[in-house]
């Protein structure tokens, strides 16, 4: 009730205007509300333009920088393993159906037990990876791994390749640590590297891990192929040795 006659002072003290000034101030009301809605309609442009820029930028199913450049020397790891045969990498990036005979293969005769330098056949199951230095999506073991983390401080190249210390003892504590075959290749490999450049080492890589019947990828223990079941090619390190 205080407050009803403030409302009505003012109210009633508004200043009278002529039909003419109102006609002005609809007009210039209208003209006002127009230059509004164009700035409106302007700044919906803008900010759309901006979002399908932003969305046309977007990589949908976005790739590692190793992948982005193109040459695969994302698969070429600081400690010279080839990522590209790790399990981890295949099955992020192999073909559905190769995985799905993997895994049919492993469920009906169960996974194997670890032998002398042979991991069980299950050691890496539930793990996906882009490669040591993809700049992607790493498994746990290659975020925290010494090697990666050290020649990423030290080296121009990010690999130990060109490491005055090396052979050091990082290399060589995970080379004994199960003492499984593929990582007896890691000093011959980062020579390799050293001598012929890392593209071309890929590039040799890369056709060495692809079965040579239906050039579906092979995993550092694969004893055939998982696509045509051919056998195990002789480029690669045998598993019967200990």
């Amino acid at each position: 009730m205080t407050f009803a006659p403030l409302r009505l002072c003012v109210i009633f003290s508004l200043p009278y205007l002529s039909p003419s000034t109102l006609s002005r101030k609809s007009s210039f009301r209208k003209a006002g509300s127009r230059h509004r809605n164009f700035h409106t309609r302007l700044a919906g442009v803008a900010v759309t333009g901006a979002f399908v820029g932003l969305e046309t930028m977007a990589i949908q199913n976005p790739k590692s920088k190793g992948e982005a450049m193109g040459n695969g020397e994302h698969l070429a790891a600081a400690c010279g393993t080839y990522c590209g045969a790790c399990p981890a990498y295949i099955a992020k990036h192999g073909e559905d159906a190769q995985i799905k005979m993997k895994l049919q293969k492993r469920s009906s005769s169960g996974p194997t037990k670890a032998l002398k330098g042979i991991p069980p056949s299950n050691w890496m199951d539930g793990l996906l990876c882009d490669g040591c230095l993809s700049g992607g999506k790493l498994a746990a073991h290659c975020q925290s791994c010494n090697i990666r983390l050290c020649a990423l401080n030290k080296q121009n190249n990010l690999r130990c390749s060109d490491c005055k210390e090396l052979p050091c003892y990082r290399i060589t504590n995970l080379m004994n640590m199960g003492d499984y075959l593929h990582r007896k290749e890691y000093l011959p490999n980062l020579k390799k590297i050293r001598e012929m450049g890392v593209q071309e080492w890929v590039k040799k890589e890369e056709e060495r891990w692809h079965c040579p019947q239906c050039s579906l990828p092979m995993s550092w223990y694969d004893a055939e192929c998982a696509g045509c079941g051919a056998k195990r090619s002789e480029r690669l390190f045998s598993l019967g040795q200990g």
